[in-house]
C-alpha cells in the first residue's frame, strides 16, 4: 500500500530537499494557525495532529505536501537565487550526435532502417530487430569498456572537438563555439557511438546512421553504461533539474537508469 502511495521520483536519492525543507515549514505554520482558531483547544489540538500527520506522510512518501511543488518550486528557487549543485556549462537536457545530420529527415531515416531490417512494424509499433539488438549491446560493450572519448571522435566530423567534462560523465562534442556544443551523458553517447557503429555492418549510409543515433535508443531495456534495467518514469522538475514551459505542463515521460540517475530518452 505504502509503496503505491510513494513517489520515487521526488524521493529517496531524488528528494529535493529545499522543497522539503520548504513543505515541512508550510506545514507547521498551517498547524500553529490552525492552534488559534476559536475553537474548544480540543479540537484546535486534533485538527493541527491530524494535518501534521498527514502531511508528514506525505512529505515523507510523495516528497511534498503543498499540490505542484514540483513545478512552482524550481521557479521559487530561482527568484531567491537559488544556484544547483552542477556546473553552470551543464545543460538542463542531454544532446545527441543526430543534431550533426539535420539533412536527413526523420521519415527518411525510419524508412531506411524498416528496409534495412533493423526494426521491423508489426501493426502501428516499430519493434528492434533482435539480431541488431545483440550487435547493438556488443559495440556498447566495446565502446564503455575502452577510451569513450576516441570511440566518440571515430564517429563524428573530422572537425568536431570532443572533450570529456565532469569526471567523464559527460562528453561534450564542439563544432567551434559554445553556441554548437552538443553534451552527450555517458549513458547516451554510449548508446549512440555504438548505434552509429553497429548500423555501419547493414551498409546504411552515414548521415541516416547519426540521425538515426537518437531514436535508437527508445528501444533500450538496460541502461548503456551499468546495465541496470531502465525505467519509464517522468522527468523529475524539481530544484535544480531544469523547468518545464509551463508550471502546469505535465513533466516528460523518459526512460531512465536510477543508477546513474540519468535519462536515456525523452519520449
Amino acid at each position: 500500500m505504502l509503496e503505491r502511495l510513494r513517489k520515487s521520483e521526488y524521493t529517496g536519492e531524488n528528494r529535493c530537499w529545499p522543497c522539503t525543507v520548504l513543505n515541512t515549514i508550510l506545514l507547521l505554520l498551517a498547524c500553529a494557525v490552525i492552534t488559534v482558531f476559536p475553537k474548544t483547544r480540543t479540537r484546535r489540538l486534533g485538527l493541527a495532529s491530524a494535518l501534521g500527520l498527514v502531511g508528514g506522510f506525505a512529505i515523507a512518501l510523495r516528497g511534498y505536501f503543498i499540490p505542484g511543488t514540483p513545478h512552482v518550486a524550481p521557479r521559487l528557487a530561482e527568484r531567491l537565487g537559488f544556484e544547483p549543485e552542477k556546473t553552470k556549462r551543464q545543460p538542463t537536457e542531454a544532446g545527441s550526435l543526430a543534431s550533426d545530420s539535420s539533412e536527413v529527415s526523420g521519415d527518411h531515416a525510419v524508412e531506411t532502417l524498416l528496409d534495412s531490417g533493423v526494426i521491423h512494424a508489426v501493426g502501428e509499433t516499430l519493434h528492434l530487430d533482435e539480431n541488431f539488438r545483440a550487435d547493438w549491446r556488443q559495440e556498447m560493450e566495446r565502446a564503455r569498456d575502452g577510451d569513450l572519448k576516441k570511440h566518440v571522435r571515430k564517429v563524428v566530423p573530422d572537425t568536431a572537438a570532443v572533450e570529456l567534462v565532469e569526471d567523464g560523465d559527460w562528453v561534450v562534442v564542439s563544432a567551434g563555439g559554445p553556441e554548437s556544443e552538443q553534451w552527450l551523458s555517458r549513458p547516451v553517447a554510449i548508446a549512440e557511438v555504438a548505434g552509429v557503429r553497429a548500423l555501419a555492418d547493414h551498409d546504411i549510409d552515414r548521415d541516416v546512421r547519426m540521425q538515426s543515433a537518437s531514436a535508437l535508443r527508445a528501444f533500450l531495456y538496460d541502461c548503456p553504461d551499468c546495465d541496470e534495467r531502465l525505467e519509464e518514469t517522468t522527468a523529475s522538475r524539481c530544484c535544480g533539474s531544469g523547468t518545464g514551459t509551463s508550471p502546469l505542463s505535465p513533466p516528460d515521460e523518459v526512460l531512465a537508469c536510477p543508477a546513474c540517475r540519468q535519462h536515456v530518452f525523452t519520449f
